[in-house]
């Protein structure tokens, strides 16, 4: 008798992938938050830093569930994360070549989060057999 072999360990990998690319991007958003107080001494430019990190995926929860529900969600998971990372390297790049100033850091941290907002549509499901496709 063949045993059915288990997903289990799957799931665990990309929800253990998933939990920490959430508290990398939410470190992310709360260092970069803290160095633009540091550099402007205005709490003005970092709540526009705050805002521009949850904003997007407030707003773009709706249309990246139908994104998430018409194409595989694989894809939009590796599509979100490596462009998202794009915008927190244009942050880097800008840092190494003689500090970043608070218009390059609002771009890179919008660009972050708009890829971003990606993922978590994709990461939810609501019909089983959706959940057996991305595993």
């Amino acid at each position: 008798m063949m045993k059915k072999k288990s997903n289990y360990s799957k799931f665990l990998l990309l929800w253990s992938g998933g939990l920490i690319s959430a508290i990398g991007g939410g470190l992310s958003s709360f260092g970069l938050g803290v160095y633009v107080f540091n550099l402007t001494g205005s709490a003005g430019s970092m709540a526009l830093v705050t805002l521009l990190a949850f904003l997007p995926t407030l707003l773009l929860s709706a249309p990246a569930g139908v994104l998430a529900d018409r194409y595989d969600r694989r894809l939009l998971m590796m599509i979100g994360d490596g462009l998202s990372a794009l915008g927190l390297i244009y942050i880097l790049i800008c840092m190494m070549t003689g500090g970043a100033q608070l218009y390059q850091i609002c771009i890179g941290v919008f660009i972050s989060s708009f890829f971003s907002s990606l993922l978590e549509p994709s990461y939810s499901f609501t019909h089983g057999s959706k959940a057996d496709s991305l595993l």
